[in-house]
């Protein structure tokens, strides 16, 4: 298994909280793990200043932009493609819905996962 981190460091008076989170391209196990970091940083050069936006994702002191990437909007024709195709799948009435619901749901819950990573790593 594929680990930012191995649990083997941590005791277990140290992990305090597990959780199992289910997303749309599967389980994953979440540790909450109290462990005291301290960082040390040694300043050097410049010191720039950064200012977050909703115009621009950021402009720093320096005058340099970057544009906001806007994921949901770039994507949004595939969203809507997706969304209509579980809405025609659907059968209202039926209680077992077809394999094609079913298909269409998961293709549609897989993109959402997609466009919410994208702007998560951004953030980062």
């Amino acid at each position: 298994m594929w680990t930012s981190r191995d649990l083997v460091w941590y005791s277990e008076q140290q992990i305090s909280r597990v959780r199992v989170v289910r997303r749309a391209d599967g389980y994953y196990c979440q540790f909450l793990v109290n462990v005291e970091r301290k960082e040390t940083h040694n300043f050097e050069g410049n010191v720039v200043g950064i200012d977050l936006g909703l115009n621009a994702f950021y402009t720093d002191s320096n005058g340099d932009v970057v544009e906001n990437p806007k994921y949901l909007r770039k994507s949004e024709k595939r969203l809507k493609k997706l969304q209509r195709r579980v809405s025609r799948r659907y059968e209202k009435g039926k209680k077992p819905q077809s394999n094609n619901y079913h298909k269409a749901r998961k293709q549609l819950a897989r993109q959402h996962l997609k466009i919410s990573r994208q702007s998560y790593c951004t953030m980062q």
